[in-house]
């Protein structure tokens, strides 16, 4: 071997060795990913789940409708063990200070707001993610299925972004339980 070709193979030498790497880090990525898949799946449709029946607990089924509301999530009928919807829940979602805020919202079939769950945004800790206690979402629980506004809502003090961004969701909440009560 000349000195040229050594030479040569000592600066390729780093090169394939990088290469290889990267494969065999790839390679093992991509086992570890199709091995844990179905397990975060699973983790987050038992979630969704727990989320509703936190909502609707006299529900045993969730059914779900079709919405075609922009900022609505999902919709879903909840049923007693008899088949009957018990309520409709609604999840959507608003842009707020640090991203999107989405609330699930259940409603009666008769259309006043049952419960109301902030779930998880974005916001600014100790101000904006205030809007998950009960002294704002709280205000949500007894309404008529109208749209409100933050002359009907109180505020939160230096979150009013965030606050707005909650009242925006369930306002499209509304519009959507309009869309699906007759599905």
């Amino acid at each position: 071997m000349s000195k040229q070709q050594a030479t040569q193979l000592d600066s390729a030498r780093p090169v394939i060795v990088l290469v290889t790497i990267c494969l065999v880090s790839g390679l093992l990525l991509g086992v570890a990913h199709a091995l844990t898949q179905p397990v975060a799946e699973a983790v987050a449709a038992q979630r969704t789940h727990d989320t509703y029946a936190a909502l609707v607990p006299e529900a045993q089924d969730f059914q779900a409708l079709t919405s075609t509301v922009e900022g609505c999530t999902a919709a879903i009928a909840a049923k007693d063990a008899s088949g009957q919807t018990v309520a409709y829940v609604l999840v959507a979602q608003a842009k707020g200070y640090g991203g999107d805020v989405p609330l699930a919202v259940a409603f009666s079939p008769d259309g006043s707001v049952q419960r109301v769950v902030a779930l998880s945004n974005s916001e600014t800790p100790g101000v904006g993610k205030r809007i998950a206690e009960d002294d704002f979402i709280g205000q949500f629980a007894g309404l008529p299925a109208q749209e409100v506004t933050t002359d009907q809502i109180d505020t939160i003090s230096g979150a009013t972004i965030s606050s707005k961004a909650a009242i925006a969701a369930f306002d499209t909440a509304v519009q959507a339980f309009g869309e699906v009560q007759n599905q």
